[in-house]
């Protein structure tokens, strides 16, 4: 057996060495002053697992102050202390070589996962090697019961000030040093020719009835601009959710869909403060492992033509809600709900519900199923594709057709009768995995119709790289491929974000690498954005912006010829910046960032920016909604 006097030196430097590649210094001072007051804003909303999973980052910020306390009291020689290095050396190699973390190649990701792969399996071998030595038995530190009494008493004051406040936290440090405002021009190069997509009988009108802005899901906006971020105001709203679907009523008010891991609720706002003037608890959600990528039952919802919020729900019904009583004033009541489980497989959770031609609604289930539900007699009928999942929402086209795209191919339906009947389809390549930042193996994408509807678009998720694939939807049963164009690096292309469709132009971003935890620490995702232009003869690529980063926004663009986005960089300093981001639709150069915050709380999670009537921008988010307000 090993004497005292043979411990290992090098011990406590390994540790110190992994608190400081875990997390940068920057973002756990920021994690520490912000997340405490994330998780009291929470708990007032008395939601039990929103506000455990609120609480996270506050965890993931004790680990480097657990490193550099176990560091102490391996030094001193404290009872158990070998024991809390093994601990803590095991969890950063698990960080270390996270399945998000090995399909990185940026360079925040090289920085801190590489090194600190190797800093900890060195602290390991050393802990192995010296695995007999005994520790002093004299309990003369107290370095672990003095951490843990500190980080409560910190947890408790920062909550209790959460509790008095409704803006989304961010980190001060990070803020303080990121950029505020960075401008090369706030006049696009000049405007896109594109007539606006055919506003359907039974949904609010464009472009405010739902996240992809009309029943094409075109998300484009042909009648507004982007403000000029000179004049604005950054404003931040908790809401305890992420609110992925923001519509806009006759009266200009906001309605959000917000939702956590178990609950859904529905918010109407005052655009300019993001006041809440009404809100309602409307549904649950069981708590899932994949709660952080399952949209079923609350991440997809629209605004009717009666100004109704059309909502399915995680137990198969679809629920509609009004939002404003006979006077115009905020009010959500319930209107009335349908029960369409006879539709779904057992245990199917509803991706999306869209209203149809004739006033039908159209339903589609995560496990292949599609179902049409006539709201005046209560009757559903549904077909179901065998072996194929259904991960996005649909479009619905001025003739009748929805249009799905499945795991396997995309596919037009009518409502002829009981049944849905397949009139068009076509199969593309779903590819061999699922690809970092997808929700699953298959097309990323909505379907998008553009140009009168004489097209479809999507992306397939071929390797080595995926294509951006146009079909023309006048031909029948066999469809018919009008063209495809590969985007994004080799090994490194994937999206599971909408297309834009402006007129003949289609507008790609890629979300290769994203997830909740790859979007930490200073790492961002691989980069790309890529305008495609539709030919009679076929698609062109205009030009492809290899350095900007958008790891899952719905972007937007407008007929002015501005891309509304929402961005993040990296650093290897650990900050995380979110920018409102402004590119310019004709020559992909990006025009202006706008710092939206820094921190987890403002990373939108799969939610879509959407550009306000008066030009302001709105993002969902972890916390709740961001938004770029013109000032005054």
């Amino acid at each position: 057996m090993a004497s005292t006097s043979t411990r290992p030196r090098l011990l406590p430097s390994l540790l110190v060495a992994q608190a400081l590649l875990v997390a940068s210094p920057i973002a756990t001072l920021d994690n520490l002053l912000t997340s405490p007051r994330a998780l009291g804003a929470q708990a007032r909303r008395a939601d039990l697992p929103a506000t455990v999973a609120s609480g996270l980052p506050f965890v993931v910020a004790l680990l480097p102050i657990a490193m550099v306390a176990v560091a102490v009291a391996v030094r001193r020689r404290t009872p158990g202390s070998w024991i809390g290095a093994g601990i803590v050396s095991t969890m950063a190699l698990v960080i270390a070589i996270a399945p998000g973390q090995r399909g990185m190649t940026t360079a925040a990701a090289l920085v801190h996962g590489i090194p600190l792969g190797v800093v900890a399996a060195a602290t390991l071998l050393v802990l192995w090697r010296a695995r007999g030595e005994r520790t002093r038995e004299d309990g003369r530190s107290r370095a672990g019961r003095v951490t843990v009494a500190v980080a409560l008493a910190w947890l408790l004051i920062l909550a209790a000030v959460g509790t008095t406040r409704d803006t989304i936290p961010i980190g001060p440090i990070g803020a303080a040093l990121s950029p505020d405002l960075e401008v090369s021009s706030t006049i696009p190069t000049g405007p896109l020719d594109g007539e606006p997509a055919a506003q359907a009988r039974h949904l609010a009108a464009n472009p405010d009835s739902n996240i992809h802005g009309d029943a094409a899901m075109t998300d484009a906006y042909t009648d507004r601009e982007v403000l000029d971020p000179r004049g604005a105001d950054v404003v931040r709203r908790h809401l305890g959710g992420v609110c992925a679907s923001m519509l806009f009523d006759e009266h200009g008010r906001i309605v959000a869909v917000c939702v956590n891991a178990t609950r859904v609720t529905l918010n109407v706002l005052d655009p300019d403060s993001l006041e809440v003037l009404a809100r309602e608890h409307v549904a649950d959600r069981p708590f899932r492992a994949d709660f952080a990528t399952n949209f079923a039952g609350g991440g997809y919802a629209v605004l009717d033509d009666e100004q109704r919020v059309v909502l399915p729900t995680s137990d198969g019904r679809i629920t509609r809600w009004s939002v404003a009583d006979s006077a115009g004033e905020p009010a959500i009541e319930a209107v009335d709900e349908f029960d369409v489980t006879s539709g779904l497989t057992v245990g199917e959770g509803i991706n999306s519900a869209v209203p149809g031609k004739d006033g039908e609604i159209w339903v589609v289930g995560q496990l292949g199923s599609v179902a049409v539900l006539d709201p005046e007699s209560g009757d559903v009928g549904s077909t179901r594709f065998e072996d194929a999942d259904i991960e996005n929402s649909f479009a619905v086209g001025s003739d009748g057709r929805a249009w799905v795209v499945t795991s396997r191919e995309l596919v037009a339906l009518r409502a002829d009768g009981a049944t849905p009947q397949v009139v068009w389809r076509q199969t593309y390549d779903a590819g061999t995995r699922r690809k970092p930042g997808q929700t699953s193996r298959a097309s990323g994408t909505t379907p998008t119709l553009l140009l009168g509807e004489r097209y479809v678009a999507i992306t397939d998720n071929a390797d080595p790289r995926m294509h951006v694939v146009v079909y023309d939807t006048r031909r029948g049963l066999g469809g018919r491929e009008h063209c495809r164009v590969p985007v994004f690096a080799p090994g490194r292309s994937a999206t599971d974000n909408s297309l834009i469709a402006i007129g003949s132009s289609l507008f790609v971003e890629s979300n290769y690498g994203y997830n909740l935890f790859d979007a930490t620490f200073g790492r961002s995702t691989e980069p790309g954005m890529t305008r495609i232009d539709v030919t009679d003869e076929g698609c062109e690529q205009v030009w492809a912006n290899d350095e900007i980063r958008t790891p899952s926004v719905v972007s937007k663009g407008t007929a002015a010829g501005v891309i509304a986005t929402y961005t993040k960089g990296e650093s290897v300093a650990g900050i995380d910046a979110w920018y409102f981001t402004a590119v310019d639709a004709t020559t992909g150069e990006v025009m202006w960032r706008r710092l939206a915050g820094t921190g987890p709380m403002v990373n939108n999670h799969y939610a879509a920016i959407y550009v306000g009537p008066d030009g302001g921008l709105y993002v969902g988010a972890t916390g709740g909604i961001v938004a770029l307000r013109p000032r005054g």
